[in-house]
């Protein structure tokens, strides 16, 4: 992973468009707020995109994140198979077909919750800790100690 700034504020975009997510499904499940159908939209768009494998569309949608190989990485490392990004999709159709109100619902908001918190979490620990590579000059340095 790169050092540069600009590369590690991919970590960031990423870490608020799981808060964007976060706060208004907890309103949901804790009765203050109605489903946040809009913002569900946005994420299926955002997973379906990541799923549908075309690099083409990142770069085209509309979602906060979810766009850039730093965000799809880290997707990939929290979510580690393709089964569970299916299954963040899948819970998501299933909150935007049910429509809110049931407490099957709001038992799926909560898993979502879950699967996005620890998403958050790594995109700013990846920000806050990228991983450092050894400069080009100290590489050469040991490749000629170790033909010497």
């Amino acid at each position: 992973m790169p050092t540069d700034l600009q590369t590690r504020t991919q970590y960031l975009a990423l870490a608020e468009f799981c808060q964007s997510i976060i706060w208004p499904l907890c309103d949901y499940v804790e009765g203050t707020a109605s489903l946040p159908t809009a913002t569900l939209e946005k994420m299926r768009a955002a997973l379906q995109s990541v799923t549908s494998g075309d690099p083409y569309r990142f770069g085209q949608r509309t979602a906060a994140a979810l766009g850039s190989y730093e965000q799809v990485r880290t997707l990939e490392e929290v979510w580690k198979t393709p089964e569970q990004i299916n299954s963040a999709l899948e819970l998501t159709v299933a909150l935007l077909d049910d429509g809110g109100g049931t407490a099957d619902t709001t038992s799926k908001a909560k898993m979502l919750i879950d699967l996005f918190l620890k998403l958050q979490a790594t995109a700013l620990w990846n920000f806050e800790q990228p991983k450092r590579t050894t400069p080009p000059d100290i590489w050469e340095l040991c490749k000629a100690l170790k033909t010497a």
